[in-house]
């Protein structure tokens, strides 16, 4: 075996010993860059008495032997990768599986170059002699050391950071052992699960390991919560709300990065200042809300910021993310701005920190928003002539009373989720497996696709639904052609023989597997209970998610005289009144409401934006016992007038007649001034985007 491959095997040895993982070379040098760095500031320290230092990973040194020992000494001898070049290239040495678990993506050059202007900028204009500086989740430190090169340590009391993964813990401990120019009684790094020491190590001022924080500069971890095992999950909201966050958590299915940010507000003194990337979700999901509340109450929200360029404020991250701004307890008035960071990083940290009160544009009193507006802050950034006439149109309709929200007007129980299956090639007739090949009123025949044999379904056990909202993009008035099963829990050997014959191909091709797994005896009959229970049939149709460009959508909303379910992929809206149906179906397909969708939207992918129940009960929506009466009788013959007809995409609707009169016969009925002008510039800036 030669030298290297010797080499190798010894390494691999030593980091696993040491628990780091994966045992290859390249985190073997980096292990001995971090060394190399820390043995700089006290050379007089011996390799086996580091153990009694506080950097992390090391007490693990006492389970290596003597020859292991003076192998690390002898590699220490050679040239190493610099520290900051580890603090970069440990994140992609960190195995795929991990790397997701933890959401391990660090801080991209420009989030970590603003950072480092905005704690210098803050510095001078907020009094304070020392300092505390900290990132509960430190990575591999490269939010900290900048800032603290900048800022120098004469004004640090101390500097701690907390990471899970042991080789990063030692980087970050190394650089910033490194930034702090060795004063290592200054710096304090743990290697463990931060929703676990700040609890264990935070809980009073006085006698705790770790001080509260005046600077938390952070980009907390973003992990899916359903990727989190059970009982984590159990914990997480157990110790947050122990914290006393309790009342700002909105739902049991949380998110781990708002869970992340109350971390940090319960690390952070009064008037202390926040900078976090965070994904853009954190402000227009319903997972986000209670820590928008917080940020309401509790801080001046100084500024949020978004890339021009791409996505992502992390590496390699492909979510949509932002960076937060925040002074805690501090000027609870002030304005936020909402702003692009290109190669403006000292305009804009000016502009965050002097000249707010002095521009006019994308400055918002995140206090003071409209319902409507808080859905999304996204939609505060830009110059945004849509988003002006949306407010300028929603704020006169809520004014005059012809708009109203949700439960104003239609009532919080006429809107509900369609039937959620498992296993939709086995409950939806027909499917990819059967055809359906006649039907009459008590029955339809169904023909297997690969044996063409036959079978005959009771529509007692069928109920019409609308399938999958792409099939009814064109038309308003939905042709529905599907049917799902809803059996009830009734033992198999009771039901017809075909049906039976069915439920057992059903098991036999495993296309009713999800459903057995989920519901066992009775997984058959998981359809028809919610059949029972939400009883989700209606008249009007509208879609869970949506492509915003509609270029190949004509409709929005679906309507069917027949009352009908649909899939979960719908919301239904349950009213007895066919003219208020009428009225809705041609309020939900107007321009008005397309733009709507265009703003506020929850956007999920570079194609997809989703509006939820919450969404839609939080917009104004036509009231139609305040509208211009006179008025109702032309919505609903321009309605009536396309309901059965394809319509091309948006865009080409906007330069035909039916889709303006439609537009102007609500705009009229909702005591809009100048509803002509309205249109024509709605109409104008949609043709431009």
């Amino acid at each position: 075996m030669g030298n290297s491959v010797k080499g190798t095997v010894k390494q691999n040895r030593i980091l696993q010993k040491l628990g780091i993982e994966p045992a290859i070379p390249e985190n073997f040098q980096i292990f001995l860059s971090s060394l190399n760095t820390v043995l700089r500031y006290d050379r007089d320290v011996d390799l086996r008495l580091l153990k009694d230092w506080e950097a992390p990973v090391l007490p693990n040194l006492g389970k290596l032997n003597q020859e292991e020992i003076s192998y690390i000494e002898s590699e220490l001898s050679k040239e190493n990768i610099p520290i900051r070049g580890s603090q970069v290239q440990i994140q992609k040495l960190i195995p795929p599986d991990e790397r997701k678990r933890l959401a391990a993506y660090y801080t991209i050059n420009q989030g970590i170059d603003f950072m480092e202007k905005m704690v210098f900028e803050y510095l001078k204009v907020c009094g304070k002699q020392k300092i505390v500086i900290a990132d509960p989740f430190l990575g591999s430190g490269r939010t900290l050391t900048p800032a603290i090169r900048k800022i120098g340590t004469q004004k640090l009391e101390k500097v701690w950071g907390i990471e899970p993964l042991p080789l990063p813990a030692l980087v970050a401990y190394a650089s910033l052992l490194q930034a702090v120019n060795g004063k290592k009684e200054i710096v304090k790094v743990i290697t463990g699960d931060t929703f676990k020491e700040i609890p264990r190590n935070l809980k009073t001022n006085n006698g705790s390991e770790l001080p509260r924080a005046d600077i938390i500069l952070t980009n907390p971890p973003f992990t899916r919560w359903k990727y989190l095992e059970k009982n984590y999950r159990a914990y997480l909201l157990k110790a947050i709300s122990e914290l006393g966050y309790g009342n700002y958590i909105t739902r049991r299915e949380e998110s781990l990065q708002t869970l992340s940010l109350f971390l940090a507000d319960h690390v952070l003194n009064n008037n202390g200042l926040l900078v976090s990337v965070l994904p853009a979700s954190t402000f227009y999901t319903i997972y986000g809300r209670g820590y928008k509340s917080l940020l309401r109450e509790n801080y001046d929200i100084l500024g949020v910021l978004e890339l021009a360029n791409r996505p992502s404020f992390s590496e390699d991250s492909g979510f949509k993310e932002v960076i937060l701004i925040a002074v805690k307890g501090a000027n609870l008035r002030g304005l936020t701005l909402f702003a692009e960071l290109n190669q403006n990083i000292e305009k804009i940290t000016d502009l965050i920190l002097n000249q707010r009160k002095r521009i006019t544009t994308n400055v918002f009193n995140i206090r003071d928003l409209p319902r409507f507006l808080d859905i999304n802050w996204l939609a505060l950034f830009g110059e945004n002539k849509l988003r002006d006439i949306i407010i300028r149109l929603f704020n006169q309709g809520l004014k005059q009373g012809t708009l109203g929200y949700w439960n104003q007007t239609q009532g919080r129980q006429s809107i509900i989720r369609g039937v959620e299956m498992y296993g939709p090639e086995f409950f939806f007739i027909p499917n990819k497996h059967w055809n359906l090949t006649k039907e009459n009123e008590k029955y339809v025949e169904i023909e297997n696709v690969e044996n063409k044999a036959p079978l005959l379904l009771n529509k007692e056990f069928l109920v019409r639904t609308l399938r999958k909202p792409s099939l009814y993009k064109l038309t308003i008035e939905a042709t529905v052609d599907s049917y799902m099963l809803s059996i009830p829990p009734i033992e198999i050997s009771n039901l017809p023989q075909d049906l039976q014959f069915y439920i057992k191909w059903g098991t036999d091709s495993e296309t009713a597997k999800p459903a057995l797994n989920a519901y066992g005896k009775h997984w058959y009959s998981h359809v028809n209970r919610q059949m029972t229970t939400k009883k989700p049939f209606g008249h009007i149709f509208i879609p869970d998610k949506i492509d915003p460009t509609f270029q190949r959508r004509g409709v929005f909303a679906n309507h069917t005289e027949e009352k009908v379910a649909a899939s979960k992929n719908f919301y239904i809206i349950k009213i007895k009144n066919q003219t208020t149906r009428k009225i809705l179906v041609a309020w939900f397909n107007s321009t008005i409401f397309f733009s709507t969708i265009r703003l506020l939207g929850r956007k999920i992918s570079e194609r997809w934006t989703r509006f939820l129940e919450n969404d839609y009960l939080e917009l104004p929506t036509i009231n139609t016992s305040a509208i211009y009466e006179q008025k109702i009788p032309e919505i609903c013959k321009n309605i009536n007038s396309i309901l059965n007809k394809p319509l091309p995409p948006l865009w080409t609707q906007l330069n035909e007649k039916y889709r303006y009169n439609l537009d102007l016969s609500l705009t009229e009925a909702l005591k809009i001034e100048n509803p002509e002008k309205t249109i024509q510039e709605l109409y104008q800036i949609l043709n431009k985007k």
